[in-house]
């Protein structure tokens, strides 16, 4: 059996958090600094298009987790596509839902949300993980190491 070495849930937030700054905060800043529903979903926007492409480009990778040194892997042997951090990032990324005024709504994030906390707490992965089969891991550092048969003279 093979031990995954899961990234801690304080090594998530803030490589999220790192994202957030670096993406939403050059949307914000170009709109002069206003904070208006239309900022923050164009924002958003940004955000998840920008986090589903450096994942692709950097394998797993974007800028938060490269500075935390953690990845997301596929929980299965195939390899993580566009589809699959794109389905993770929806259902993770459904926070303007609190635009929304239904209290039923608000309400059902709330749980979204605390489940998904727990669940990380608890086992390394989130909603987001189980339904687009990936995990965050520990980035993994290739030695490089010479060659024996090279002779150092």
């Amino acid at each position: 059996m093979t031990t995954v070495n899961y990234a801690s849930p304080f090594e998530r937030l803030i490589a999220r958090i790192i994202d957030k700054v670096v993406i939403t905060l050059p949307v914000f800043l170009w709109f002069g600094g206003q904070s208006s529903q239309k900022v923050e979903v164009i924002g958003g926007g940004i955000l998840l298009v920008a986090i589903v492409v450096l994942n692709v480009l950097w394998d797993g990778q974007t800028v938060g987790k490269r500075i935390m040194k953690i990845r997301i892997q596929s929980n299965k042997e195939a390899p993580l596509n566009a589809g699959h951090y794109l389905v993770r990032e929806l259902f993770f990324t459904i926070y303007p839902v609190y635009l929304l005024s239904n209290s039923i709504i608000q309400t059902t994030w709330l749980f979204w949300m605390l489940t998904t906390m727990v669940l990380i707490l608890m086992y390394g992965r989130g909603l987001h993980d189980f339904i687009a089969h990936t995990h965050v891991v520990k980035a993994t550092v290739v030695n490089v190491t010479e060659n024996p048969n090279e002779s150092n003279g």
